[in-house]
């Protein structure tokens, strides 16, 4: 018996986290305005914000499909 819902959960959290590693890997030139400036080197810009977003969304939806699967499973 499939649990669709928990299936759909578990994409949706895979494709959130593969989006917000994706956004943080990308060189400098592609990752928008600065936002804070740490020191010469290192800044955060745009895309590093949308890249943790999404990963922190990621977890969230990952941890709701097992709460999801967990409820299901062990139901009285």
């Amino acid at each position: 018996m499939f649990q669709w819902q928990v299936i759909l959960l578990a994409a949706l959290a895979v494709l959130l986290l593969l989006g917000g590693l994706a956004a943080l890997i990308l060189p400098d030139p592609y990752e928008g305005p600065v936002l804070y400036r740490l020191d010469e080197q290192h800044a955060i810009r745009a895309l590093d914000g949308l890249g943790a977003v999404l990963l922190a969304l990621g977890c969230l939806v990952a941890w709701g499909a097992g709460a999801v699967w967990q409820r299901r499973m062990y139901a009285s």
